[in-house]
C-alpha cells in the first residue's frame, strides 16, 4: 500500500511539474507577444509625432530651401542654362529659347522608375488651380525616350516630358540627387521656376515623392 501511494505521490508532483512549466512557457510567449506589439505601437505614435509637429511649418514637410541647397545649379535672378531636349510627347525638341516668353515651372524628377514622380506631372496638368496660373509645365527626367514615352501616355500625359538620359540638362541645372532619393546620377524630386525672360524665380526640392499640387503652390508663395 505505502509503495502504491508514493507511486501517485510521485505521478501528482511530475504532473504538477509539466503544468507548471507550461505556464510559464505560455506566460514568456504573451510577454514577448505584446511586447513586439508595444515597441511597434511606440515606433508608429514617434511618426505620427514628428508628421503632426512636422506638419506644422509653413512650407510643406519635406521641403528644402535653395539657400540650404547643395546644388550648383542657376541662382535665383540669374538666367537658366541653355539646353535642348526632345520632347517625347511630340518627337519634337525644347530649348530654353523655344519656352521664352512665358513662365515655366520645370518639374526635375526620378521618372519612371517612381510612380508618384508620374503622377505628379499628371495632376499637375490636371490641376485647376495650377492651369489658373498661366504656368506652363515641362517635366524632365534622365529616362531613355522610349520609357518615358510609355509611361506618358499611360498616365495619360500632355505636357512636355523631356527625356535627359545623358544629363546633360540635369547636370547644368544642379538636379542630379537634388531632393527626392538623392541618387547622384539621376534627377530627385525639384522643381525650377523660370520667368518670361528665362531667369530663376523660385526653386525647391523636395524629400517626399509627391507634392500637393496646392501646396506646391503655396511653397511658391507670390511667384504662382
Amino acid at each position: 500500500m505505502s509503495h502504491r501511494r508514493d507511486n501517485k505521490e510521485a505521478a501528482r508532483a511530475e504532473r504538477l511539474r509539466r503544468e507548471q512549466e507550461a505556464r510559464r512557457r505560455q506566460h514568456r510567449h504573451n510577454l514577448m507577444r505584446w511586447g513586439g506589439i508595444g515597441a511597434v505601437g511606440l515606433i508608429a505614435v514617434a511618426l505620427l509625432t514628428v508628421a503632426v509637429v512636422g506638419g506644422g511649418n509653413s512650407t510643406s514637410q519635406g521641403a528644402e530651401s535653395m539657400s540650404g541647397s547643395t546644388a550648383s545649379g542657376p541662382a535665383l535672378g540669374t538666367v537658366a542654362p541653355n539646353f535642348s531636349l526632345t520632347n517625347v510627347i511630340t518627337g519634337k525638341p525644347v530649348t530654353r529659347a523655344s519656352i521664352a516668353g512665358h513662365r515655366t515651372l520645370l518639374f526635375f524628377s526620378e521618372g519612371v522608375g517612381c510612380q508618384p514622380c508620374i503622377i505628379q506631372t499628371a495632376d499637375l496638368e490636371k490641376s485647376q488651380a495650377f492651369t489658373r496660373t498661366g504656368i506652363r509645365l515641362v517635366s524632365v527626367t534622365t529616362d531613355p525616350p522610349g520609357a518615358l514615352a510609355q509611361a506618358a501616355s499611360q498616365y495619360g500625359i500632355h505636357t512636355p516630358m523631356l527625356a535627359d538620359p545623358a544629363t546633360s540638362m540635369s547636370a547644368a541645372y544642379g538636379m542630379l540627387g537634388h531632393g527626392g532619393m538623392q541618387h547622384p546620377t539621376q534627377d530627385g524630386h525639384a522643381f525650377m521656376l523660370l520667368g518670361a525672360n528665362g531667369r530663376v524665380l523660385w526653386h525647391q526640392a523636395y524629400s517626399q515623392m509627391y507634392v500637393d499640387p496646392s501646396q506646391l503652390l503655396a511653397d511658391m508663395g507670390p511667384m504662382a
